[in-house]
């Protein structure tokens, strides 16, 4: 789908995961093996763009500011589904890797694309980029979160799954011939930041997102309201969801 085709909306349902971790948050274990379904709403051709440097100290990278206009998430824990909901304090920021640096290693390469977002600290307030609603403690936030496609290899072996650092071209990268399977990871922390002045020390798990299948619409050229593409995640989430089970009912008979 060429990167010009207006809003599009990245449809997606997956298996959640609950990755093992030094700080265990109780109220996550609900997720493991939880159907997940989501979208979010893109316009990359109308974000800004800015070339950010080199990645691991080789390379390109560029952010392109403003390109995810709206998002939600549900989950369906065994105490009941919950939804993350995009706010007004999300960048909408998706961020691009040609050829960076791999774990200090010069001589491997890193081509990723994905649409990054987290919490931050700002006088004195938490500003948060998914609200939570459903069954989950109060002091639960979305940390980070983190959706894309990655390719790792070596330097010397061509092609690379993002050969212009500056395309705009997301859901030619996610549906691409090259690359890993999708991922979505959401970081999860628990606790007030706002005491010691610092996220970094608050207790952290991430639930992790595979099987991810992947449905983009194109949606036309106005931005619809914020009413409109929630009932179009909604319905369509719930259409994934709906499928989702099917084929594991099919498979279980």
């Amino acid at each position: 789908m060429p990167a010009t085709a207006a809003q599009q909306l990245i449809v997606f349902s997956g298996t959640a995961g609950v990755s093992p971790s030094g700080t265990s948050i109780a109220a996550l274990q609900q997720f493991v093996g939880a159907s997940v379904v989501g979208a979010f709403l893109v316009d990359t051709a109308a974000a800004g763009q800015q070339l950010t440097g080199p990645v691991g100290g080789q390379g390109e990278s560029a952010l392109l500011s403003g390109a995810v206009l709206g998002g939600q998430i549900d989950l369906f824990g065994t105490n009941g589904p919950v939804s993350l909901l995009r706010t007004g304090d999300d960048f909408g920021n998706i961020f691009t890797i040609n050829n960076g640096g791999v774990g200090g290693n010069p001589n491997n390469r890193l081509d990723q694309m994905g649409y990054t977002t987290g919490a931050r600290l700002v006088s004195g307030s938490l500003l948060k980029p998914y609200e939570i609603a459903g069954n989950l403690p109060p002091d639960l936030f979305i940390g980070s979160l983190f959706f894309g496609r990655t390719l790792q290899g070596p330097l010397a072996n061509p092609p690379a799954m993002i050969t212009d650092v500056t395309t705009r071209d997301f859901a030619g990268v996610l549906t691409g011939p090259l690359g890993t399977p999708l991922f979505l990871k959401i970081v999860f922390r628990q606790g007030n930041p706002l005491i010691n002045g610092t996220l970094a020390g608050l207790p952290l798990q991430a639930v992790g997102v595979g099987n991810l299948q992947l449905n983009i619409i194109s949606i036309g050229g106005a931005v619809p309201e914020p009413s409109s593409w929630a009932m179009l995640i909604i319905g369509h989430g719930k259409l994934a969801w709906r499928a989702l089970h099917r084929r594991r009912g099919m498979a279980a008979a």
